[in-house]
Formats: C-alpha cells, sequence, structure tokens
C-alpha cells in the first residue's frame, strides 16, 4: 500500500532535511562520522545515529528524494559506495573506508558470539564466555520471556559454569528494549485451558527452584537489567549477588495485573529484604516491611528508572548503576570479579511472620480501596492472596524459612490461576498487551 497522508509527509520530509543537514555540516562538527553517530546514541538515547539511519534508509533513496526535493547531493553522500558502513569500516571525510575505532571497556555479545566463544546454545539461550574466567547468560526468547526453554537453558549454565571453574556469572544482554517482560503467558493459558493443573504447579516449583539456584549458586551471580524488566525478570535480580542495572531501567513486579501475585520468589524477597532493613531499630512496627512490600506488589508499581528502582527498593545500596549501554555488561563483568575472591552462598535465612494480625490490617485497606471504587471485588481477592503470603499465612506471629513462604506463593499463585476472573485477565492482556480491570 504506497497511499500519500500528511503524517507521512511530515516525517519524510523531517528524514530528508536532517540527513541533509548532517551531510552538509559534518565535516565542520566532528573528526569523523563515528563520533557523530556515537554522540546522538549515546548523549541523547539514540538506538541508532544519524548516519547508521539514513544507511538504514538507503543512500541511492536519499539521492533520489534529494533530487526530487530540488536540494544538492552533499559530496559525502556522493562518496559513499553503497553505504556509510560496510565490513567493520566507515566512510572518512577523505573519501576512504577505515576500520571503526573500538569503545574502550565495551563487550559485544554478537562480536564474541562470531569469535567462537559460545560455551552452549540452545537457542532460546546462550552461554557466552566474556574472558577472564566470567561467562554471560543471554535470553533469546521472544522478547526475552522467561518459558521453560530459557528456564532450562539457565540450569545449565549454571552447571556448565561451575564445571569449568569460572569465576562467576552475569544475566544480561543487549537487547535495546528490554531485558525480559517476564513469564511466556500464552504457555500459561494454554496449561490452563488444557487442565494441565499438576504440570502448572510442577512449572512454577521448577521457576522458583531455577530462581533460587541464582542465591545458591557456589559462585557470584550478577544481574545486569536494561529496558523492561519486569515479573519474572525482576525476581532473578532480587536474587542475585549484586545488580549492575543500566540507567534505563523499567522494573516492577506486575502480576497484579493479571491477577496473580509474583510467585517466582518476588513476594518472599521483597518481604525479606524490607523486614531486614529494619533489623537495627529498636521496638520497631515489621509491619511497615510487610505494608512497603504490598504496595509495590499491589499496585504494579514499576519505576521509569534505575534511580527510582533504588527509591522503591528493588535495588539495593551496593547495586550499581552503568550510564553508558556500552559499557553495561564490561561493568557487570567486573562486579563479578570483585565477588569472586573468597566468595561464599548467602545463607538461608528466617523472617517474622505477622500472621492473622498483619492480614487483618491488610483486609481492612482492601475493604476501603472497595468502597471507594479503587479496587474491584477480584481486586480484593488478588490483594488478599498477596496478603496472605505477606504475612506467613494465618495464625501467631512466627519465624518462618524462605521455603515457607515459596510453598505459600505457589499454592495463593494457583488459587488466582483457577478463578475465571484471573483467565480472562490473562486471555485480554494476551489479546491486547493491555491489562483488563475486572
Amino acid at each position: 500500500m504506497n497511499e500519500r497522508t500528511a503524517h507521512g509527509d511530515f516525517l519524510r520530509d523531517h528524514l530528508l532535511d536532517a540527513a541533509h543537514y548532517t551531510l552538509t555540516l559534518a565535516s565542520t562538527l566532528a573528526y569523523d562520522l563515528v563520533a557523530i553517530d556515537r554522540a546522538m546514541e549515546w548523549g541523547y538515547g539514540w538506538e541508532a545515529g544519524p548516519f547508521k539511519a539514513m544507511d538504514a534508509l538507503g543512500l541511492d533513496w536519499l539521492r533520489e528524494q534529494f533530487t526530487a526535493q530540488g536540494k544538492t547531493i552533499p559530496p559525502l553522500l556522493d562518496q559513499a559506495q553503497g553505504s556509510f558502513y560496510r565490513n567493520g569500516t566507515y566512510l572518512t571525510f577523505a573519501g576512504s573506508y577505515e576500520p571503526v575505532p573500538g569503545v574502550p571497556g565495551l563487550i559485544s555479545l554478537a562480536g564474541l558470539v562470531a569469535a567462537g566463544r559460545v560455551l552452549e546454545d540452545t537457542g532460546l539461550s546462550r552461554l557466552i564466555d566474556l574472558g577472564d574466567g566470567v561467562a554471560c547468560f543471554e535470553f533469546r526468547s521472544k522478547m526475552n520471556t522467561l518459558g521453560q526453554g530459557v528456564l532450562e537453558g539457565l540450569g545449565r549454565a549454571l552447571e556448565r559454569v561451575e564445571q569449568l571453574g569460572y569465576h562467576g556469572l552475569v544475566i544480561g544482554n543487549e537487547d535495546p528494549r528490554t531485558f525480559t517482560v517476564g513469564a511466556d503467558l500464552s504457555q500459561v493459558s494454554f496449561a490452563v485451558a488444557a487442565g494441565a493443573w499438576d504440570d502448572i504447579e510442577a512449572s512454577i516449583k521448577g521457576f522458583q527452584d531455577r530462581v533460587m539456584s541464582i542465591r545458591q549458586a557456589p559462585f557470584p551471580v550478577v544481574v545486569a537489567p536494561a529496558g523492561m524488566t519486569l515479573g519474572g525478570g525482576c525476581e532473578f535480580m532480587l536474587h542475585a549477588d549484586a545488580v549492575q542495572a543500566h540507567a534505563e531501567s523499567y522494573i516492577g513486579l506486575v502480576e497484579a495485573g493479571v491477577g496473580v501475585l509474583p510467585g517466582g520468589g518476588g513476594t518472599k524477597e521483597l518481604l525479606m529484604r524490607f523486614t531486614s532493613e529494619l533489623a537495627p531499630y529498636d521496638d520497631v512496627d515489621l509491619f511497615a516491611a510487610v505494608k512497603r512490600a504490598f504496595l509495590l506488589i499491589a499496585f504494579a508499581k514499576t519505576s521509569t528508572s534505575a534511580a527510582e528502582a533504588r527509591t522503591f527498593g528493588f535495588l539495593r545500596d551496593r547495586d550499581r548503576i552503568s550510564m553508558n549501554r556500552d559499557h553495561h555488561l564490561a561493568d557487570a563483568k567486573r562486579r563479578v570479579l570483585e565477588l569472586a575472591p573468597d566468595y561464599l552462598p548467602p545463607a538461608p535465612r528466617t523472617v517474622r511472620a505477622l500472621g492473622r494480625e498483619g492480614i487483618g490490617n491488610l483486609e481492612y485497606a482492601l475493604w476501603a480501596a472497595k468502597e471507594a471504587g479503587q479496587a474491584s471485588a477480584h481486586d480484593v481477592r488478588v490483594g488478599r492472596a498477596m496478603a496472605y503470603v505477606l504475612c506467613g499465612g494465618d495464625g501467631a506471629p512466627r519465624d518462618v524459612t524462605e521455603q515457607d513462604l515459596l510453598d505459600l506463593e505457589r499454592e495463593q499463585f494457583l488459587q488466582l490461576l483457577g478463578t475465571k476472573e484471573t483467565q480472562e485477565r490473562i486471555a485480554y492482556t494476551l489479546k491486547t498487551g493491555k491489562p483488563l480491570r475486572n
């Protein structure tokens, strides 16, 4: 369909004006066109600088459009032989092609793959040797979803790193959009439709075990999120020894939007993290930790940056933020090497659960939200499930283990998944990409 529209004409004119301006003034602005591209990518967050964008548009098309609009053909465009970048070289202002200068500190996974540094490739994931005894586990599914294949790949990766005697593991990728959007809802929906409840429970248990294996590995694991880091991706991050987040990281436990609670250890981990932060204070009200975790999960709060993720509590003081995406994986690798000497896995933990008293406080807040028209009946049901886990189940206050809380997560996740309203939310999200309030 080649119908012209006002919007298309506007975009075409904008692209052509910007391209002509750049081509005309490039040699007066920088030493080479690579510097111009990198300035726009690093300084303004462009995915591709102006010369890379012109290569994508096609130089023949640019010449044709410049001529049609009565514009001159800039000399730099005349000198280009097919494209500004080709086979690892770029067009200099003198008209020759020279190797693209390297970026200090850059780790390119694509470059390492091309160099034969792949240790394991399942099709849905890869384990890549970063050098210096550090490996990187890379998701390769659609939108980096965490389906069964990716989880199995992570299990093999952890085993391989240990067998090879590596110092540690980075979990990260180079996707410009997303670290991972979390669990593969289509697999969940298919299993529910088939009534395969035993398989679903086994899958949830398997996900929990895989997340816990990140914490329990005999070497440091550093998670390097960038872009969307949702649901299970956030749970991976919460269980890492350290996080090296990119500044543009959008992190959150968003399961409430589809009518469930975080079932891969996220609910458990926020409770334990926020409760431990209160440990130095005498006579503190532990309900403050429960409430803080509940609000993050129930409202599916998602950070708009890594800095905001720190204020939410998704990042700890010891976690770090990389400003330059090109240095992100190198920063994560460096963090592994810092943690590796004399590394010991974290010890198992317990936490004081508030029991029915804490549940009562949260149920009152849920009732008030429903009476005010801010929550549906099913929102309240989902909130009660979260409250039940965060308070360690019904009963008197007591100490509970990580496994106790994981078992409660799995139980409540399955109960919510069995409701008609949650199944409708999942189906609607798969169809539209948006949450359903029912």
